[in-house]
């Protein structure tokens, strides 16, 4: 009879930490919602490529969540501190992402609103610690590639670049792309011209044409403008998206970003705090992944598959799989470059 009696404490104990069991997981939660502050529209590519990655990370539901964004275009200047204010003070919105350099405005918040987890993406930021993440993507790998590719087709032995702000994520990709070029031409030189902005397609537009006025034949266009490649009959390498959908006739392949590494992370940061409870405690370094880490990649030749030599082909083949395996390692180098 006491066995029985223990028998059925022992159901009911169960039966109790079972219910507690079903209550915590019903307070769980299955919808996880990010606010994200653009310095431009969504049309702009450095935006719209992590847009199309967070809709990615999206259809893998993480965790068993639901994912929902909502966003405000054109964020910069006194505006930063404003969108991201409403957002924390909202209380919707678990994590905040700040899809430029907005590293003062999120110090002024971030202790404000402890359980919320902000991210800072990019040049012009620094690390906070905390519940404040510094992403960064680093695209020097596949500008490599880009290169490889660029300093095999030009015919002029001259090449330019359009770059945006000289800032180290930028200057990375330029010296990536030269010293691409260089590996398989060592007599082409690089035409540096920064537009010091963001996203200024016209200015990108006047740059490629100097460019191309003196001597350019091949542009790696990190600025957005294919109308003066059509215009002048010259090719374009794109740049963070697979921009051969805008001009397919001139673009043989583009420098691509894959944000969801980043994206995947910060849910993991987020999840690990839901399952601990503990503070959020950011790492006090840029977090960022490689192309073998799936950061990034160059994209596919499309129309220009049977145009481009096969031998410029194999040799960014044979680069890629040394950069994926680890036997080569490209030079991260965010030096301001220069002009050949």
């Amino acid at each position: 009879m006491a066995e029985f009696g223990r028998t059925i404490r022992g159901l009911a104990a169960g039966a109790v930490l079972s219910l507690a069991a079903a209550a915590a997981s019903a307070q769980e939660a299955t919808t996880l919602k990010f606010a994200a502050a653009f310095p431009a529209g969504v049309e702009n590519a450095w935006v719209k490529a992590w847009v199309d990655a967070f809709q990615r990370v999206k259809a893998e539901k993480p965790y068993g969540l639901e994912l929902e964004l909502a966003y405000t275009e054109n964020v910069y200047g006194d505006k930063g501190i404003t969108v991201l204010e409403e957002y924390a003070e909202s209380g919707e919105y678990p994590i905040i992402w700040a899809h430029s350099s907005f590293s003062d405005e999120v110090e002024e918040l971030k202790d404000s609103y402890p359980d919320t987890m902000f991210v800072t993406v990019g040049a012009g930021n620094r690390p906070l610690g905390g519940n404040s993440y510094l992403i960064y993507t680093h695209l020097h790998e596949p500008a490599y590639l880009a290169g490889v590719l660029a300093g095999g087709m030009t015919q002029s032995d001259r090449l330019g670049v359009v770059g945006l702000f000289p800032a180290d994520d930028v200057n990375d990709q330029v010296n990536g792309f030269r010293a691409g070029a260089r590996s398989v031409n060592p007599d082409v030189k690089v035409s540096v011209t920064f537009i010091e902005s963001w996203y200024d397609p016209a200015k990108a537009a006047e740059a490629a044409n100097a460019q191309i006025a003196a001597g350019a034949d091949l542009i790696f266009q990190l600025g957005e403008s294919f109308q003066t490649c059509q215009e002048r009959k010259v090719l374009c390498i794109g740049n963070y998206i697979d921009s051969s959908t805008i001009a397919p006739e001139v673009v043989p392949t583009s420098s691509m970003v894959f944000w969801e590494p980043q994206i995947r992370y910060a849910i993991d940061q987020w999840k690990a705090k839901q399952d601990s409870g503990e503070a959020y405690d950011a790492p006090m370094e840029a977090v960022w992944f490689p192309m073998a880490e799936g950061g990034g990649d160059i994209a596919p030749y499309h129309d220009f598959e049977d145009k481009i030599p096969a031998e410029v082909k194999e040799n960014v083949a044979k680069a890629r799989a040394a950069i994926l395996d680890g036997s080569l390692k490209v030079e991260l180098d965010s030096s301001l470059p220069a002009s050949d």
